[in-house]
C-alpha cells in the first residue's frame, strides 16, 4: 500500500428525532448569531425549518438566513454568504439540506477571514485559507456525502470547480427526513454514492482498501435494488444514508489511486447543463467504463462478481456481464442514459469545450485523450 495519513473531525448524530435530541447541546458550544441556510423552500414546506427555528429561538440565538442556494451552487450565491457572514458576525451556519447547499456553506466558510477573492486565491494562486469559519449540518437528502469532507464543488460561469474548504463541526443525519422523498428525487444520491465508490474502486492497484470498498457498494446496490422490487422501507433508506456518508470519509481512498474520469467531465458538464449529479453521471459512466474495461478487465471482473453477483470465471465475460448489470441497476432505478432525455442539448461546440477543460485521470486503467473524452460525449448525446 501507499503511504497515508487519514483523519476524519466530523461528529455525526445518526437517529430519529436528531434535531430535537441533539441541536441545542451543540449550538451552546457557539456565540449568538447563526447562519441559517437552505435551498428553494423545500425545508419550509416539509416542517424541518420550523423545527430547525424552534430550537435556535429557544436557545436565545439570532438568525440569519441564506436563502435560495441552487442545485448547482454559484459562487455569486458563495460570495453573498460571505458578505452575509461578514456582516452579521456569524458565530456557526447551519447548512439545512443536501450536498449542494452543504458544498455552497463550506465554501462560505473558506472565505470568510480573507479580504481576497477566494476563487483567485484558490485556483489561481494556489494558496487554502489556514483560518476558516465554523459550520454544522442538518442534512435532508442523502447521496453526495458532502456532509462528511471539506471539498466543495462551485460554478461560476462556465467553470466549475472544487474548492478545498473546512469540515463540518457537526452532523446530524435523521433517516426519518427521507421518508416522504419520492423515488425518483431519491434514487439519483443513491447512485451517486455508488459512483463515488466506484471512482475510487477502478483506481489501479487492489488492496484492502479495495475489499472494504466492495462491501459498501454491494450494500448500495442491495438497498438500491430493494427500493426498485418496492420494498421502500425506513430501514432501507437508512442504510443508504450511512452508505452515502460513509463513501466521503475517504477510508477506501487510502493507500491506492482513485480514477476520477467520471466525475471530471460530469463537473465539467454541469458549469454548462446545470443538470442533477446522480443523473448526469449515470449517463456518462456506463460509457465510459465500456470505453477502458478492456485495460484493466480483472479489476472489472472482480466488481463483477464481488459486488454484481455476476457467476461467471472467465474474466473478460464476467467484466462484460457486470457492466451490463450495472447498466440494468440504472435503468431500473428510472435513471435515464442519454443528455437528450435529460433535457440538455448538447452539441458538438459545448462537448469540445468539455472535452478541453475536462482534467484527465492519473489512476485509472489507462489515461484518456481529449479526443476519447468527446468521444465519450458523444456517445452519450
Amino acid at each position: 500500500m501507499n503511504s497515508f495519513v487519514y483523519e476524519n473531525p466530523v461528529k455525526v448524530y445518526f437517529g430519529e428525532n436528531g434535531v430535537d435530541t441533539h441541536l441545542a447541546n451543540e449550538l451552546a458550544k457557539y456565540g449568538k448569531n447563526i447562519m441559517l441556510a437552505y435551498g428553494k423552500g423545500s425545508v419550509v414546506r416539509n416542517g424541518i425549518y420550523d423545527q430547525v427555528v424552534k430550537v435556535l429561538k429557544a436557545c436565545g440565538k439570532n438568525i440569519i438566513e441564506l436563502t435560495d442556494i441552487p442545485a448547482n451552487p454559484s459562487y455569486e450565491k458563495v460570495c453573498e454568504g460571505i458578505k452575509l457572514y461578514k456582516e452579521n458576525d456569524v458565530d456557526l451556519i447551519l447548512a439545512v439540506g443536501g450536498g449542494s447547499v452543504v458544498d455552497c456553506v463550506k465554501v462560505i466558510t473558506s472565505g470568510v477571514y480573507v479580504e481576497e477573492d477566494i476563487w483567485t486565491l484558490q485556483f489561481e494562486k494556489g494558496i487554502v485559507p489556514e483560518k476558516m469559519g465554523n459550520y454544522a449540518v442538518i442534512l435532508t437528502i442523502s447521496g453526495a456525502g458532502a456532509e462528511m469532507d471539506n471539498l466543495g464543488a462551485i460554478t461560476k460561469g462556465n467553470d466549475k470547480k472544487t474548492f478545498v474548504a473546512s469540515y463540518a463541526k457537526f452532523v446530524i443525519l435523521d433517516p426519518t427526513y427521507l421518508k416522504t422523498i419520492p423515488q425518483k428525487a431519491f434514487m439519483p444520491g443513491a447512485f451517486d454514492s455508488l459512483t463515488h465508490c466506484m471512482e475510487t474502486y477502478f483506481g489501479q492497484t487492489y488492496n484492502v482498501s479495495d475489499r472494504m470498498n466492495e462491501g459498501l457498494m454491494k450494500d448500495i446496490v442491495l438497498n438500491m435494488r430493494e427500493i426498485i422490487n418496492g420494498n421502500d422501507t425506513l430501514e432501507i433508506r437508512s442504510n443508504l444514508m450511512w452508505d452515502a456518508s460513509l463513501v466521503q470519509t475517504f477510508l477506501f481512498n487510502v493507500g491506492k489511486p482513485g480514477d476520477f474520469q467520471g466525475h471530471f467531465i460530469e463537473n465539467t458538464l454541469g458549469a454548462y447543463s446545470h443538470g442533477t449529479h446522480g443523473r448526469q453521471l449515470a449517463v456518462i459512466l456506463p460509457v465510459y467504463y465500456q470505453h477502458v474495461y478492456k485495460d484493466d478487465v480483472q479489476k472489472f471482473a472482480l466488481f463483477a462478481r464481488n459486488v454484481m453477483d455476476v457467476k461467471e470465471e472467465n474474466d473478460l465475460i464476467a467484466a462484460q456481464l457486470g457492466l451490463k448489470e450495472f447498466e440494468k441497476l440504472i435503468e431500473d432505478a428510472g435513471l435515464v442514459r442519454t443528455f437528450t432525455e435529460l433535457g440538455f442539448d448538447l452539441t458538438d461546440e459545448i462537448a469540445k469545450e468539455i472535452a478541453g477543460k475536462a482534467p484527465i485521470s492519473q489512476g485509472n486503467a489507462r489515461q484518456l485523450t481529449k479526443e476519447e473524452i468527446m468521444e465519450i460525449l458523444m456517445a452519450c448525446k
